[in-house]
C-alpha cells in the first residue's frame, strides 16, 4: 500500500482519466461507495444501520461531493441521514430542506441526538488555515463531545484542517476516532501532531488501477507487505536452512541486550543463535538463555587484535552479525569494532555475514570522520532520534515530525545503508529512494531494552535469507504487533521488554494469519 504526497495523488487522479478515461464523478462514485462500504463494516456485528443517526457536514468540493456518495448509499441502506451542506448554509434532515431561519437551531439538535458525525468538509488539496466560521463549526461539535463521549467522528480522506503533506493540523481539527481515507494514505498522517488527530486507519477504493502506483517510492507497512516478505518454512528443514545469527553484544554493565537480543533472534525463526561473550560473562547468559552457543572471546581488558581475532574466526559459516547493544564505548571495544568492519569489508558478499549496527556499535561509529565509508555494503543500522543526531555529527532529530522523513532517505543515500530511523511511525530508507513507514505506533515501547529486541529480530531475519530492506520492514512491524499484543493486556504502561518475546511468534503468527 503506497503512500502519497498531495502532488502524487492529483498525478495519479489526473493519469487515471487520461489514460483509462476515469473521470472525476466516476472516482468520487466508487470512493463513495467504498467509503460506506467500511463504514458498515464498522458498525457491524455490534450496530445496524436502520436507527443510526448519522449528520454529515460537507463541504464545497471533491471532499464534500464524496460526502454525499456516501451519505446517498448509507440512507438507502436505513441510516437516518442529515446533511449540512457548510458552503450554502443548508440544512437537510432525512430529506426535508430546513428554512435558512431555522438552520441554526436544527443544526444543534441534530448534533445533540447524533450517533455519528461524518467530516467531508474538505480534503487534501486545501493547506490553508481554517475560516473562522469553520473554526466555530467544528467547535461546535468539539463541544458536543465533550458533553457526550459517545458521539463518534468519522472523517472522509482526512480530518478537516489537517495538512496531508507535513502532518500540521488547524486549531480547529477534530480528532477523528475513525479515518477512511481514500486511495492511498496521505504522507502527513505518519507524522505529529497529524498522527493522533487520525484515530482508526482505512483506505477505500477509488476504483485506480494498480499499475498507476509502479512509479511510487513510499509504502505502509501491512500485514500483506510483510506476509511477502516472510521466508518459507519449508517441511524438509533443519537448523541450517534458517541461518546461524552471530551477536557481539552485552558487557558487564549492560548484560540484558545480549539475551534481549538473542532471544528476539531466535523468536523471529532463526536456526542458531551465538552469543560471543568473554568467559567471565559466560556464565550469566548461560543460566538464562539456555536455547544461545557460545563464542568464547577474550577479556574486555585484552588487546583489541586478540579479540576481534577470536570473534573473526568464530564467523565462519554465520549468515548475520549483529554489533552494539549492551557494549559499551570504551576505546578498546571500539578497535574492536573497526576491525572486524575492515574483516567484513575485505569479504565476498557470500562469505560475509549480513551486518546489523544497534546502540553502542553507532555511538562508536559516530566519534569517526566519515564512519559510513567503513561498513560493508547492504548494512542495516538503527539508530534512534539521539543516537541518528550523533550520527549527523550533532543535529536535533525528532522523534515524529515530518522533518525525520527527508533526513532518512538523504542519509540513506549518503551512506549506503538501509537506515531504521526508530520514532513513533518508524521509518525504513533504502539508498536507490524506496521508504516504508510504520504506522502502528505505541508508547509501551518507550521502555529500555525494546530496541535491542528490534536489532535482535531484524538480524534474525537476515539470517534467514531475506534482503536488508525487507528484514528491516519484517522486523519493525512485528515488533510493534507483539506490543500490540501485551498492550492489550497490560495497557501502555508497564511493559517490559522481555514481556515481546514470547510474543513475537504470536505476531508472526497473526500476520500470517490476518487480511490486510
Amino acid at each position: 500500500m503506497h503512500i502519497v504526497t498531495v502532488s502524487e495523488m492529483r498525478e495519479l487522479e489526473a493519469r487515471a482519466e487520461r489514460e483509462y478515461g476515469l473521470t472525476s464523478p466516476l472516482l468520487m462514485q466508487h470512493a463513495g461507495k467504498s467509503a460506506a462500504d467500511i463504514f458498515q463494516a464498522h458498525l457491524l456485528p455490534q450496530h445496524a444501520l436502520p436507527g443510526c443517526d448519522i449528520l454529515f457536514l460537507i463541504g464545497p468540493g471533491n471532499n464534500g461531493g464524496d460526502g454525499l456518495v456516501v451519505a446517498q448509499h448509507l440512507e438507502q441502506a436505513g441510516a437516518s441521514v442529515t446533511l449540512y451542506r457548510w458552503k450554502e448554509r443548508r440544512l437537510t434532515v432525512r430529506s426535508k430542506e430546513i428554512g435558512e431561519h431555522d438552520v441554526a437551531s436544527a443544526l444543534n439538535m441534530a448534533l445533540q441526538r447524533a450517533d455519528y458525525l461524518i467530516d467531508a468538509l474538505l480534503g487534501t488539496g486545501h493547506s490553508r488555515p481554517l475560516t473562522a466560521d469553520m473554526r466555530v463549526l467544528l467547535g461546535l461539535v468539539n463541544d458536543e463531545r465533550a458533553r457526550r463521549a459517545t458521539l463518534r467522528i468519522f472523517s472522509i480522506d482526512l480530518p478537516t484542517g489537517l495538512n496531508a503533506d507535513t502532518g500540521e493540523v488547524d486549531p480547529g481539527t477534530l480528532r477523528a476516532d475513525h479515518t477512511i481515507t481514500l486511495a492511498c494514505p496521505k504522507q502527513g498522517f505518519f507524522f505529529f501532531p497529524a498522527r493522533d488527530y487520525i484515530g482508526t486507519l482505512s483506505v477505500g477504493s477509488i476504483g485506480l488501477p494498480a499499475a498507476l502506483e509502479s512509479s511510487l517510492q513510499t509504502e505502509m507497512l501491512t500485514d500483506e507487505l510483510v506476509r511477502r516478505c516472510l521466508p518459507p518454512r519449508p517441511l524438509e528443514s533443519n537448523k541450517g536452512t534458517f541461518g546461524k545469527v552471530m551477536l557481539f553484544c552485552g558487557s558487564r554493565p549492560y548484560p540484558g541486550s545480549a539475551f534481549l537480543a538473542g532471544s528476539a533472534a531466535g523468536r523471529v525463526g532463526a536456526g542458531l543463535v551465538t552469543l560471543a561473550v568473554t568467559e567471565q560473562m559466560h556464565p550469566i547468559y548461560a543460566s538464562s538463555y539456555h536455547e544461545a552457543t557460545f563464542a568464547l572471546l577474550p577479556p574486555e581488558r585484552a588487546e583489541s587484535f586478540e579479540r576481534s581475532t577470536s570473534l573473526i574466526e568464530h564467523l565462519a559459516g554465520y549468515r548475520s552479525l549483529l554489533i552494539g547493544p549492551g557494549l559499551g564505548q570504551a576505546a578498546n571495544t571500539r578497535e574492536v569494532i573497526l576491525q572486524v568492519l575492515e574483516y567484513l569489508r575485505s569479504q565476498t558478499e557470500a562469505a560475509r555475514p549480513r551486518l546489523v549496527i544497534d546502540a553502542d556499535g553507532l555511538n562508536n561509529l559516530s566519534a569517526l570522520e566519515r564512519w559510513w565509508t567503513l561498513l560493508p555494503p547492504n548494512t542495516v543500522i538503527t539508530p534512534h532520534p539521539g543516537e541518528m543526531g550523533r550520527l549527523c555529527g550533532g543535529t536535533t532529530v525528532s522523534g515524529g515530525s515530518i522533518d525525520r522523513l527527508e533526513l532518512a532517505r538523504t542519509k540513506a543515500r549518503e551512506w549506503q545503508v538501509t537506515l531504521i530511523l526508530k520514532g513513533a511511525c518508524t521509518i525504513i530508507a533504502e539508498p536507490d529512494g524506496r521508504t516504508r513507514i510504520n504506522w502502528l505506533a505505541n508508547p509501551a515501547l518507550a521502555a529500555a531494552g525494546t530496541g535491542d529486541v528490534l536489532a535482535g529480530m531484524v538480524v534474525g531475519f537476515l539470517a534467514q535469507g531475506l534482503s536488508s530492506f525487507d528484514a528491516a520492514s519484517a522486523g519493525v512491524y512485528l515488533h510493534t504487533l507483539a506490543a500490540g499484543i501485551v498492550s492489550e493486556q497490560l495497557g501502555s504502561a508497564g511493559m517490559l521488554a522481555s514481556d515481546l518475546l514470547p510474543n513475537i511468534p504470536r505476531a508472526l503468527f497473526a500476520c500470517q494469519k490476518n487480511l490486510s
